[in-house]
């Protein structure tokens, strides 16, 4: 198995080298806290990640700047060839080809420090003040089970904050990426304290177009992610993210 892997590699790297010599993989990632706009060029963690994995094969990548609906529109004409930071849903799988998960993004449990509760599943949350941010979308479990919780809804994680050094909530429910970053910026990183057991976690992926020239490199990729996610690189990449994100 791994001679038999050692030999794709090869011939991906040699057809590589010769199919696509000069050829751009294209990318597009939407803005966040894997991936940045400056100027006309995406930057960040997740587009390092991208070139580390394609300069192997001797593949150029390059960045665009599109809208998020035309993004999707190039992916299924295979204009664009690749999105590396992606959720999976059936519609787009009509469409997309995906890698394996490489990053867990948990919605998680937040509470003021020393106030801790012991959380394993929604039911845990029951007779307790919640809090989250309207419009938040976390999972179709929480949402059915949400009638049930006393939660209040506010506008942004600041009024979380503040809630939760006022004692006028017991708990939020937030992204834990975002939350952690908004706290480092606004001073509140020690005023809070996360939970173990995450709410629900959605993965991320990198999703080629059905149609690119590049979907052949998708089994040798899958095995350099899992490397990755071995090594810690994937871990690190994360942590590079929130500190980034958090001094901008």
């Amino acid at each position: 198995m791994k001679n038999l892997f050692l030999l794709m590699i090869f011939l991906l790297f040699f057809t590589g080298s010769v199919v696509y010599a000069g050829e751009p993989l294209k990318i597009y990632a939407p803005p966040s806290i894997w991936a940045q706009k400056d100027g006309q060029i995406l930057t960040g963690p997740i587009i390092d990640l991208v070139v580390e994995l394609f300069d192997e094969f001797n593949i150029r990548v390059e960045t665009q700047i599109l809208p998020w609906a035309r993004a999707i529109d190039q992916m299924k004409s295979g204009e664009l060839d690749l999105i590396p930071v992606i959720f999976h849903t059936h519609e787009r799988a009509k469409f997309m080809e995906f890698t394996i998960p490489y990053v867990d993004v948990p919605t998680a449990v937040f509470v003021p420090p020393g106030k801790s509760f012991q959380f394993n599943t929604l039911d845990d949350l029951r007779g307790r003040r919640g809090l989250m941010v309207r419009e938040d979308s976390i999972s179709a479990e929480f949402k059915a089970f949400e009638p049930e919780l006393n939660i209040v809804k506010v506008t942004d994680y600041e009024q979380i904050f503040k809630m939760l050094g006022d004692n006028r909530a017991d708990y939020a429910v937030a992204a834990k990426y975002g939350f952690i970053i908004h706290a480092k910026k606004l001073g509140y990183e020690d005023k809070i304290e996360l939970l173990p057991v995450p709410v629900a976690i959605r993965n991320l992926y990198f999703a080629f177009s059905k149609k690119s020239k590049f979907l052949t490199f998708l089994p040798a990729i899958n095995e350099k992610l899992k490397q990755q996610k071995i090594n810690g690189s994937v871990e690190k990449m994360v942590e590079e993210a929130i500190r980034l994100a958090s001094e901008r």
